[in-house]
Formats: structure tokens, C-alpha cells, sequence
């Protein structure tokens, strides 16, 4: 079966009628007092949803619709449903930019959104659930601003080349919602009463958080296009220190699958890498401190996590290679040593781990070292191949393993080494096919090179700035192939940036993220009074204090040493007047750090209802 040609990519069969049915890509939605109607264009043109905003029912109508007075708006897609505080909300895709073409089918990212509420008013509700309403939908505004969800009505962005190509015509004959890979759909939750209802199903549009970059290039006469997509998981999705580790189902923080695609006229290729979370249960809770302490959870179920994790990779990806990018010494060290002794005792023959002390080994910005690592696992890579097919549908190779990298955050050391691999893999393909010579490399030409190192450094700050607040660090080596001064003035600056973040701004990022997801669910009584919501809790103003405090005694101390009082005496009394006063300040503030840092409201719930 050829995914140039056929249509099964294209569509999906309703099973009653038997006909292919695309996922419509334009509507209009017409709010009226008592319905939201929602009308696709195209030839079937009086076919449309009415939702009855009284009684939240969905229905599907053959009939042209009565849409006299109705505000009108022009939408690309449905992302789902949610229920808020005041009752629920339809959020809906309201602008998409184009991001590139696989195999003849538009791939989009979602630009701008819109979230309508059912109820006509808010007069239903008091005062306090006014204010925690506005405060979940600003939680669901920060996690849609993101802009990095990708959509298409006509491919299955949530399986990879070889998946989609090797899984039965049953599997390609059901609904997008219905066959995608459950670990990538991030609106699965908010689609739940489209894909439970067997007539509106094939308007559920899943969407895939994470990145996504397509480039058409010409070498030596051959065009061909150049992709990477990055698929964020929503197993433990979240931000940065709050989510690490693993749970008791095996599913790491932070894990991405990451597939590298090329297309040639003839022939499609794929190339599959993950990275997740050390496998082990380990915290690093922000505390206000720069780098807050590893610590690996006291457990019995360290090796039965770690099973489970592995026997589900190993069913979607075959072979692991695990390299471990941490530090040997001091908290990483200890937290590096325990994923070595959980691969060492589960004697997994589909298994293989590799340490490379990555900031030792690289000290001084030689990255030139990183050959040490290329030279120990290149014979596996050639082992594990990729995935190629023809345009006849032949497969010509399979991918049976991939590499599963990992350093503390899975994202800078992570970003680094997956490039190297996604490079020589490349190289090959382009060799195989008599794109370049065999004595060439990507580096022999400017314009393949250029793309090559811009959309994995690209890919590298938008996984970075999903999970940690900012852009990458070390993506100066990636877009340049070496490090430099500016490079590492802008690490200093995205690491500060990320203290900020992680500190006093991912706890309700975080809340954001598990209230999208359905991790949380807001009961209809909630917010009745206080003590009923979980967001009702929010920083004393009277800590807001001390970072003035600081700062403004930090301005003092600077313009007494600059400026002359009319004595020695009395200058080095104000310096040590305002630099006590900083001393002091900063003290309190670690004294007070648990009610200054930024901690999620709805994580404790989202704990204690899956112990």
C-alpha cells in the first residue's frame, strides 16, 4: 500500500455507510441565543452541528440551518469541548498558518483560538466563582498560546512513516480519533463527546503538541523535502521541576518522539529517536535555590516501573539504546548511577546503555570529543537502520531499534547528541539515493546544511520552551556546529530566564496543562465558596515585598559606592547599612521560600486520585 497514493490517508471510512469521509477543513459558527450551530463548507453544505447550549446536547442535522441574527465567525477546526466553573466552553481554531506538505498532505499549526462559553452570561454564578472562572481560563489561554499545536485533515500525525505504512487496511478504515496514538493527542480529553458519538466522530481534529518543521530543498538537481516532527507526550506532561521521573505505569516525564522525514520522488524514508526521563522515581522540586537538590524517591517499585517502561517501547520501537547524557559526580551522579543499576539488574537483552559524561567529557566547548560517543554506538545505529518504502508501497528497510537519549531535562545535552545521529542518518539516506556522493557530507553544501542545522536548533527551543519556559541551551553548536561567546551569553541568559519561570510562574503553567488534559476535572460545585476550589490559595502580597526590598536596597549599595558622602565614615555606614539590609532580605526569603515559590494548585488532586 503506497501512502503517496491512497486515499485512506486522506480520510477516514464511517463504517455504517461505508464511504470516505475527510475531516472538514473550514466552517462557519454561528452563535445564537439558544445554539452554537456549526456548518462545514464544501459540498456537503446543509449538513451541520447544533449544540444546544441549555441542554449541552450535539446533534447532527441534514437540514439547512436558521441562522437569522446569528454572530458569525470563520473557523479551520474543532479543537473539543471542556466544562468550566460556569458550565462548558467550545474552543475552536480560528486562524492556522501552513507549515509544509508530507506525502501530498497539508500539515497546519494551529496561529490563534477562540473558546466560546455555552451560557449566555455569568449571572448563575458568585463572586468567588467568577474570579476562579477567569483564572481557568487564563490556565487554558497560556497552555493554547504555546502555538505549537500541529493538525491535518488528511494525515495521521501522531504515528510514524512506519507505522502508518505497516499497520493493516483495518487500522487505516477507522477515524483519526479512533486509530491515533493516544500518547500525542493532546485534545483527546476536550474531544471525548465528539469521539463518543458514532455521527459527529469524523469531525474530531486530534491535534500533536511539540514541533514540526518541513523544508523543500534542491541538490545537485534532485528536489526533495526535508521534515522533522516532534511529538510531546501527554503521559506526565508538564513543566520542568514539577514533573520528573516516572509513575507506577512506567511513563516518564518529558518524552518525546522525535522522527526525521525525507522524501525523494521515489522513495519516502523516517528515522525515529525518543528521549524521556531518567526511568526511576526521582524528584528536583524548585525551592528557590538555583539548582535544586536530585533526589531519587526511597522505593520498592523502582524495577517494576522501570519494566513497564521498557516493555512498552520496546513494543512500539523494538530495540532501546539508552545513552545517558548526566553528569558522574555529586546528585546527577547518584541518579545516573541508580538507571544504570535498573538496566544492569533487569538483564533485558533489548537493552543497551551507554555513559557519557557529557559536561566533563565537552569541557572547554570541545565538542569535538563528542566523536568518542559517535565511535561506541555508530555499529548499533547501522544495526537499527531506518524506515524506507518505495513508491510501488515496497518496503525496502524497517527501523528495528532506536536510541533513547537522555541527561537531566532531556533537553539541552539531549538536543546536542540527537542532532549528531539525525546528521549521519541523513547523510546515508542522501548517499544511498545518489543525492550526494559518498565522499560528501551534509556540511559539503551551504544551502543542506544551513536547513539541516536550523530546524533541529529550531526543534531543540521549542521542545525546550514547551518544558522549561525558554528556548535551548548550546543551540549555537547545533545551528553552527561550534560553541561561541554570544552562544554562551545567551545560556546564561535562558538559564537565568528559567530560574524566573520555574520558580514563580510553572506552578500555574502546570495547572494549566493537567486542567487541559483532563487530569483535572472541575466538579459543578466547586467554587461555591472558597474552601471548595483548589485554586483559591494564592501568594501574600505582603511577600511581593522582598524582591523590591532587594532590589532597591541592591540600588542603594551601588550609588553610595559611586557617589562620595560627605565622610568615609558615613559612606561605609550606608554600604553596610544597605548591604545588611540585602543580607537579611535574601535570608527571610529563603526562610519564606515554600510560600514564595509559584507550586501547582490542581497537581496534589491529580496525585491523590491516581494513588
Amino acid at each position: 500500500m503506497s501512502i503517496i497514493n491512497d486515499l485512506s490517508f486522506r480520510s477516514s471510512i464511517d463504517n455504517d455507510s461505508g464511504h470516505y469521509q475527510n475531516i472538514p477543513d473550514k466552517y462557519s459558527l454561528y452563535s445564537l441565543p439558544d445554539s452554537l450551530i456549526i456548518q462545514p463548507l464544501g459540498p456537503n453544505g446543509k449538513e451541520f452541528i447544533a449544540i444546544d447550549r441549555a441542554h449541552e446536547t450535539i446533534q447532527l442535522h441534514n437540514t439547512s440551518p436558521n441562522v437569522n441574527g446569528a454572530r458569525v465567525i470563520s473557523i479551520d477546526g474543532i479543537i473539543g469541548i471542556i466544562n468550566l466553573i460556569s458550565g462548558p466552553y467550545l474552543i475552536v481554531i480560528t486562524s492556522k498558518i501552513h507549515v509544509g506538505d508530507i506525502n501530498g498532505h497539508e500539515i497546519y499549526r494551529v496561529k490563534t483560538t477562540e473558546i466560546i462559553p455555552y451560557a449566555r452570561n455569568t449571572s448563575h454564578l458568585n463572586e468567588y466563582q467568577l474570579k476562579y472562572n477567569e483564572k481557568y481560563l487564563s490556565m487554558l489561554a497560556v497552555v493554547l498560546h504555546t502555538e505549537s499545536f500541529y493538525f491535518s485533515y488528511t494525515y495521521d500525525l501522531t504515528h510514524t512513516l512506519q507505522r502508518l505504512q505497516t499497520s493493516s487496511p483495518n487500522f487505516h478504515s477507522t477515524p483519526f480519533i479512533e486509530r491515533a496514538d493516544d500518547r500525542f493527542v493532546w485534545n483527546h480529553y476536550l474531544l471525548r463527546q465528539f469521539s463518543n458519538n458514532r455521527s459527529i466522530i469524523r469531525f474530531a481534529l486530534p491535534l500533536i503538541h511539540g514541533f514540526i518543521a518541513i523544508s523543500k530543498l534542491d541538490i545537485n538537481e534532485n528536489s526533495f523535502t526535508y521534515g522533522v516532527i516532534s511529538r510531546r507526550s501527554t503521559y506526565r506532561a508538564g513543566t520542568r521541576l514539577f514533573i520528573r521521573g516516572i509513575d507506577n505505569d512506567g511513563k516518564v516525564a518529558n518524552f518525546v518522539e522525535t522522527e526525521q522525514i525525507l522524501q525523494l520522488d521515489d522513495v519516502a524514508c523516517s528515522y525515529v529517536q525518543t528521549r524521556g526521563s531518567v526511568p526511576c522515581f526521582w524528584s528536583q522540586l524548585p525551592n528557590l535555590h538555583y539548582k535544586p537538590k536530585v533526589t531519587v524517591t526511597p522505593s520498592n517499585n523502582h524495577m517494576t516501573a522501570f519494566r513497564k517502561h521498557f516493555e512498552e517501547q520496546e513494543c512500539y520501537y523494538g530495540r532501546q539504546f539508552c545513552i545517558s547524557l548526566t553528569n558522574h559526580h555529586g546528585a546527577e551522579g547518584r541518579l545516573n548511577a541508580k538507571y544504570r543499576e535498573l538496566y544492569e539488574t533487569s538483564e533485558n537483552s533489548y537493552l543497551k546503555f551507554e555513559d557519557f559524561d557529557f559536561h566533563k567529557e565537552c569541557a572547554g566547548m570541545r565538542y569535538d570529543r563528542l566523536s568518542i560517543l559517535l565511535a561506541r554506538i555508530i555499529a548499533d545505529q547501522d544495526d537499527y537502520k531506518y524506515f524506507a518504502f518505495a513508491k510501488d508501497g515496497t518496503v525496502q528497510t524497517q527501523q528495528t531499534g532506536v536510541f533513547r537519549t537522555n541527561c537531566i531535562d532531556c533537553l539541552d545535552r539531549t538536543n546536542v547528541v540527537q542532532t549528531l545521529l539525525a546528521k549521519r542518518m541523513l547523510e546515508q539516506q542522501l548517499q544511498r539515493y545518489n543525492i550526494i556522493k559518498y565522499n560528501e557530507t551534509i556540511d559539503s553544501y551551504e544551502h543542506l546544511s544551513h536547513h539541516f542545522k536550523n530546524i533541529w536548533a529550531d526543534n531543540a527551543d521549542t521542545i525546550s520552551l514547551e518544558y522549561a519556559g525558554t528556548g535551548a541551551l548550546k543551540t549555537d553548536y547545533t545551528r553552527t556546529g561550534k560553541r561561541s561567546t554570544m552562544g554562551l551569553l545567551q545560556d546564561g541568559y535562558n538559564s537565568l530566564m528559567r530560574y524566573v519561570f520555574n520558580n514563580f510562574y510553572d506552578g500555574f503553567r502546570q495547572d494549566g496543562i493537567d486542567l487541559f488534559l483532563g487530569n483535572y476535572q472541575i466538579s459543578s460545585e466547586e467554587g461555591r465558596t472558597p474552601e471548595s476550589c483548589p485554586i483559591n490559595k494564592e501568594i501574600s502580597r505582603k511577600y511581593l515585598v522582598l524582591p523590591v526590598t532587594i532590589l532597591i536596597a541592591f540600588s542603594m549599595c551601588v550609588i553610595n559606592v559611586l557617589i562620595p558622602a560627605p565622610s568615609f565614615r558615613e559612606q561605609v555606614i550606608r554600604i553596610l547599612f544597605w548591604g545588611l539590609l540585602i543580607i537579611s532580605t535574601f535570608a527571610y526569603t529563603f526562610i519564606s521560600k515554600h510560600k514564595l515559590v509559584d507550586v501547582p494548585r490542581l497537581y496534589a488532586h491529580v496525585k491523590s486520585s491516581s494513588s
